[in-house]
This record gives structure tokens, C-alpha cells and sequence, in this order.
């Protein structure tokens, strides 16, 4: 029998192919004239709970230059970082240093002669940081060379310990490079009054409101209703805080600068391009497609597990892993559909066997959503890696539809059960 439907779907095996076979099967042995919709932990740095290492102050920037040094060392601020080749264990500090020559004559530097110092004078060199993406790279100083007046801002990087002192200085030597000598001179200050930034526990909150109200917030739901869902993939990893948790950001200070409703129409949009292309002989109209994703979207904000852990974290961008599961419309029990369709249509006149694939059709559509809350989940875990970027003060997750944002399509189609493509 030919399909009475122009937007058949033509990617193989129809979701719901097998119920029209069923349906015909039964409805002809019945009566000679008897489809369906067949959608930190991670990297996160783990350290030791409730240790903290640094105390938030009073100001973010320290100066200094030590009597008989030319070298001026300001400390601009101080972020927790996750590098993407992280040491598990182990936590990583990015310092946004300025050195400034203050002397007449020509001044050398090198990173080894930037170190951290402890209390108990234990010296920590910088590490050397990879990151995927272009917004963070940390300073090199090899062989750097500062004339007169002369400044250089970056990043260094320090692997510290967070069982150690809350109290670490900033030590570096710089070579005065005269006519005829190299002197030697030494800078030292304390770090205590630099406040370190740590956005772990709010990025990874933004991420999870962002997926609550894209993906898990129907469209006729209040997004500030909407429930946070989730599990936890990991339970042995444990954060080390840094900032001093008295010392809390303005709810403004941290704010999601996407067009939550744009990025949810796209998601819809894709949902019901698929549901409009997976029947052969019905053809939902717009109002009734919404209301199926809608009552999918709100059937999942119950049942769908989502976890949000930590890939990279720089000062202004990120890599979210997230991993999930949601209700899998493929394992909606088809031969159950069949029989009650059965059931409620036999006695009923029919002209052709059209129009009983139709009524058929049109049967399994509305029945559907009642089987969401029954329906299993997605046997495999998904993982895909969003990117999210500092922006006019606002942080911003790359909802783009670009070809190579792989990570945020992938999400799309978790959160729909991977119902699209």
C-alpha cells in the first residue's frame, strides 16, 4: 500500500513502522478491511572537603617592589582553574600577573624564577597549561626581556595544596643586565590579600538551569518552576573550596546571557520536524505537535537523569560534560498500543484501508504520552561536552547551529531520547 504522506520519513527503519503491520495484520483478520511514534566529579578538581585555602578579603590586587629590585609585581586576580589535562587530586590556581621594570636599566625573566612560596618555605614552580580552547593561554617568559618603563601581563599557573597554608607569597629574580654584569635582585610579597575566584559550584549550576529550562521546561511550564533533576556519576569526588563562602556573589554577579526561549523553540522545532515526518497516513496539525512535546518535556523533567561535571574551567570559558539519560520513545510497548486500538475500533465502518491507517495512526498519537511516565529510559548514557564563554559580563553556552558544535546537537538529541537526528 502506498504512503499517503509526502513527508514519509526516509532514514530506514521508521520508529513506528512495525505498529502499522501489526495494526493491518490484526484489523484484517478481523474484519477483511484491520505506525507509531514507535527522546565537580568528571574533571571536576577534587581536593579535600571543607579545607579551605584561601580567605577572601579586602582587594584583588597586590603590588610590589622590593628596595633595590626594579621589579614591580602586581597580582591583577587569581582564578581556580581546570586544566584539560588535570591531575586528579590536585588544584590549580591561575594568577593574572603584571611585572613592570621601575629601573633605568634593561631587565631579564624567566618563568623558573617566578615561584609560589609557602610558610614553611616550599617552593611551587608554575605548570605549563593546554587548553582546547583559544580563551586561556598561560605566559611564557622564557628568556623575556623588560627595557626601562617596559610591563608584561599574563597567567601563570600553580599546582598548589590546599592541606597546606592559606598563606602563600609570590617570589621572582630578575637579572639587571648592565654594560659589564648580570645582578641579580629578588621580589617578594604576600598573597594573602588577593581574593581567588572560584566559579566551579556556579558554572556547573548555570549549566544545570540552562538544561532545566531549555530542555526540561515545556512550553506551557513556568520556567521557575521548573524541578532540577539528576544523578550523581560520580560520589567519591569531593571539592576543595577556595573562596571564603561569607563572601557571596550578588545573584547578579553570575547571570546567563542566552535566549533561553530561542534556544528552547530550536529544541522543539527539530522535536516536531521529526513527529510530523514519522506518520505515513496522519498528519498532526502545529497545536497538536506542541502539545505532544510538551507533555514529553514535562514527562522528562520527572524521570530523565542529567549530570553536570567539569571538563575545562579558564577565567572566562568552559567545557561542561554532560551526561544523560531521557524517556526513550523507541521502547513505547507497542503490541499493548495495538490491542487497545483493536479494541476500540472494531465495529467501526470503514471505507478503505486508508482510512483505517489513519484512524490508526491518529489513535497511537494521542495515546502516546500516557505511556511516557511507563515508557524505559534510554539504556545508554549519553555524554556530550557544551562550551560555555564569558560575554559582556554574562556567561553564554554555545547554542549556535554551526556545523561543528557537535557537543550542544548531541544534547538536543539526548534530551528527545534521541528520537531526531
Amino acid at each position: 500500500m502506498d504512503s499517503k504522506n509526502s513527508n514519509q520519513n526516509e532514514k530506514g527503519t521508521n520508529k513506528f513502522s512495525d505498529f502499522t503491520g501489526k495494526v493491518k495484520s490484526q484489523w484484517n483478520d478481523l474484519s477483511k478491511t484491520k505506525k507509531i511514534i514507535a527522546g565537580v566529579a568528571g574533571l571536576a578538581i577534587v581536593g579535600v572537603a571543607g579545607v579551605a585555602v584561601y580567605q577572601a578579603t579586602t582587594g584583588t590586587t597586590v603590588t610590589s617592589a622590593v628596595t633595590g629590585s626594579p621589579l614591580k609585581i602586581t597580582v591583577n586576580s587569581a582564578d581556580v582553574i581546570v586544566p584539560e589535562d588535570a591531575e586528579k587530586g590536585s588544584t590549580y590556581v591561575a594568577y593574572n600577573i603584571t611585572f613592570e621594570n621601575k629601573g633605568s636599566q634593561k631587565i631579564e625573566l624567566n618563568s623558573t624564577d617566578v615561584q609560589l612560596v609557602d610558610k614553611d618555605g616550599e617552593t611551587l614552580s608554575n605548570e605549563m597549561i593546554y587548553s582546547s580552547t583559544d580563551d586561556f593561554k598561560d605566559m611564557d617568559l622564557v628568556g623575556a626581556g623588560l627595557g626601562k618603563g617596559k610591563k608584561r601581563t599574563g597567567y601563570l599557573v600553580y599546582k598548589i595544596d590546599p592541606k597546606k597554608s592559606k598563606d602563600y607569597s609570590i617570589e621572582a629574580e630578575c637579572t639587571v643586565t648592565g654594560d659589564d654584569s648580570y645582578d641579580k635582585k629578588e621580589t617578594e610579597e604576600s598573597l594573602s590579600k588577593v581574593k581567588v575566584t572560584d566559579n566551579r559550584d556556579d558554572i556547573k549550576k548555570m549549566a544545570s538551569d540552562y538544561i532545566n529550562k531549555v530542555f526540561l521546561a515545556s512550553q506551557s511550564t513556568s520556567i521557575s518552576g521548573s524541578a532540577s533533576v539528576g544523578f550523581d556519576a560520580s560520589d567519591d569526588v569531593q571539592v576543595t573550596t577556595l573562596s571564603n563562602k561569607s563572601d557571596k556573589k550578588k545573584e547578579n554577579d553570575f547571570q546567563l546571557g542566552n535566549n533561553i526561549e530561542a534556544d528552547k523553540e530550536l529544541f522543539v522545532k527539530r522535536f516536531k520536524e521529526e513527529l510530523g515526518s514519522s506518520f505515513d497516513y496522519f498528519t498532526p496539525s502545529d497545536s497538536e505537535m506542541d502539545a505532544f512535546v510538551d507533555k514529553y518535556m514535562e514527562a522528562n523533567a520527572k524521570r530523565a537523569q542529567v549530570n553536570v561535571s567539569i571538563e575545562e574551567l579558564y577565567p572566562t570559558s568552559a567545557k561542561i560534560k554532560v551526561e544523560s539519560k531521557s524517556i526513550d520513545l523507541g521502547k513505547v510497548d507497542m503490541s499493548d498500543l495495538v490491542d487497545d486500538y483493536i479494541e476500540q475500533a472494531t465495529g467501526k465502518d470503514f471505507s478503505d484501508d486508508d482510512a483505517v491507517m489513519q484512524d490508526a495512526e491518529k489513535y497511537v498519537f494521542a495515546s502516546v504520552p500516557s505511556r511516557f511516565s511507563s515508557t524505559d529510559l534510554a539504556t545508554e548514557t549519553d555524554e556530550n561536552s557544551i562550551s560555555v564563554s564569558l560575554k559582556d559580563k554574562k556567561w553564554m553556552v554555545d547554542s549556535s547551529d554551526k556545523s561543528m558544535n557537535y557537543g550542544y546537537d548531541g544534547l538536543q538529541r539526548s534530551m528527545s531520547g534521541q528520537f531526531f537526528y
